[in-house]
């Protein structure tokens, strides 16, 4: 299963963190940004603002993201959440603390995410296999949104 999982944790870590100038699969390799590094080139200001009225936002899916992490990650605790996806959408708006605060909790969810799939020896549930592959395109699909969005609120501004 290793062989299987190296690669899913390689993908993962490109959508979140970046290339560095290596090799993409997913992403561009200039200038390498996964979702973290697209993040951090904004404002809370920028983070906050709609492209249009009851619009998401880049803090919005940021807070997706980082509520669908730790989520994930009651999964690999052998838990059962529930869960309330409406929840993962409740924050739109955020300041300066709030937004560095975000960005650095969506950081450490994705490390210990990492760490919880590659300390994963038992794949059998088929659950929680699925779930972890689903991370993958949930990912792709809100970085693609984010950057459509920062191009937007930076035009703005």
């Amino acid at each position: 299963m290793e062989t299987t999982i190296n690669p899913l944790l390689e993908l993962l870590e490109e959508l979140y963190i970046g290339s560095n100038d290596a090799p993409t699969w997913v992403i561009d390799r200039k200038p390498g940004y996964g979702f973290t590094a697209a993040v951090k080139t904004l404002t809370s200001e920028q983070a906050s603002t709609p492209l249009v009225d009851g619009g998401s936002t880049v803090a919005a899916h940021t807070e997706h993201l980082r509520w669908s992490i730790y989520y994930a990650l009651e999964f690999f605790k052998g838990q059962m959440p529930s869960w309330d996806w409406k929840e993962s959408w409740n924050i739109r708006e955020v300041n300066d603390n709030q937004w560095e605060k975000l960005q650095n909790d969506l950081l450490v969810g994705y490390h210990l995410l990492k760490q919880a799939i590659a300390g994963t020896k038992d794949w059998s549930n088929p659950h929680l296999l699925k779930g972890t592959i689903a991370l993958l395109p949930h990912a792709a699909y809100h970085l693609g949104a984010i950057k459509q969005l920062i191009i937007a609120v930076k035009d703005k501004g």
